[in-house]
């Protein structure tokens, strides 16, 4: 089962995101809330191995209050609904704050 991993803080403010990318493992969920929002345009993004079934979700409400332009081609579109049910149907949960 994969782990869903919260990301709260922006990699330009903090090594959070960087941290959470060595302990990433193929098919787990990223979900980016908060300040974490910001790493969508951080250069560290590009680190993810896209053939490696990573699912990258944005808290849609988060990133808009930000300005942030959500690409729905690279990202899933969440609510925090959605968050919650990513709870359930992962294996564990490890906020990134």
């Amino acid at each position: 089962m994969p782990t869903l991993h919260i990301v709260r803080q922006s990699a330009f403010n903090s090594d959070d995101f960087a941290q959470c990318l060595q302990v990433l493992r193929d098919n787990d969920v990223i979900a980016f809330i908060d300040d974490g929002c910001y790493n969508l345009h951080h250069q560290l993004i590009n680190t993810i191995n896209s053939e490696a079934g990573i699912q990258l979700n944005v808290i849609d409400k988060h990133a808009q209050a930000r300005a942030i332009t959500i690409d729905e081609s690279l990202y899933t579109v969440i609510n925090m609904n959605d968050l919650v049910n990513l709870t359930l149907t992962t294996s564990r949960v490890i906020t990134w704050q």
